[in-house]
């Protein structure tokens, strides 16, 4: 008989396999027996976590992070979702790697978890009202709706939609990005230069760059950055690192 709940530890994240078949209430059942016998082994260490198996909603995946939490002394740093744009990004982007299809696997769990060393990690959408600040880089595992604000004396890295304000360079760094894998912000600024989305009556706008050189998809990540004094948004991709970051 499956098991219907199976853990695979790496070194810095976690892989959970759950059975497709099983109801959700008896996979959570599952998940908190299996880290309460695992407690000890498993220690007190923040992890990366990654689901296979099922489909879950962020709800049932909030759900799985608090069964997680409440039976051992692990914090669940970052989610990692096997199916979205997070391991095209940082796996195969980042990497230089894309001319391969990625797999995500122990090791970009494990590089994933290490970037809290040097960026923090929110998780979860960023809604009306709610602000972030840091003195690192900054990566949202989720959306920035209208209304919140994040600020990084680095650069910010969205994984989901910008659509309220960001300020990256907050300590004067010109070279720092913004990125989003739709980047609609109200407003965004980068070291001094500020501008606001090119749908906006009134302000600066961002400027739109396109070029043919630019060969990733239309429908991939978008950045902003500072050229010749103005903030230009372009595709993120494998074009824009090697002219950005000359690489």
């Amino acid at each position: 008989m499956e098991q219907t709940v199976t853990i695979k530890g790496t070194k810095s994240g976690i892989i959970l396999v759950l059975d497709p078949g099983p109801s959700f209430d008896c996979i959570l059942k599952s998940i908190a027996e299996k880290f309460g016998e695992a407690a000890s082994f498993l220690g007190k260490n923040n992890m990366g976590l990654l689901v296979r198996g099922r489909s879950l909603s962020d709800s049932e995946i909030n759900e799985v992070v608090r069964a997680i939490e409440e039976n051992s002394e692990l914090t669940i740093s970052c989610i990692i979702d096997e199916e979205s744009d997070l391991e095209r990004v940082f796996s195969s982007r980042i990497s230089g790697n894309e001319d391969r299809t990625p797999d995500i696997s122990e090791a970009a769990l494990g590089s994933l978890a290490d970037l809290q060393d040097s960026a923090l990690i929110y998780k979860g959408n960023l809604r009306s009202g709610q602000d972030i600040s840091s003195e690192k880089s900054i990566i949202v595992l989720g959306d920035v709706k209208p209304g919140a604000n994040v600020t990084s004396f680095g650069s910010i890295f969205i994984l989901g939609e910008l659509r309220g304000n960001a300020f990256a360079g907050a300590s004067g760094d010109k070279n720092s990005i913004i990125m989003a894998l739709e980047l609609d912000p109200i407003q965004i600024r980068i070291a001094e230069t500020i501008a606001i989305s090119p749908d906006a009556e009134k302000g600066t706008k961002i400027k739109i760059k396109r070029k043919k050189l630019l060969k990733d998809s239309d429908n991939g990540p978008e950045v902003a950055y500072i050229e010749n004094g103005h903030i230009v948004k372009t595709h993120y991709g494998s074009s824009f690192l090697r002219q950005f970051y000359k690489i």
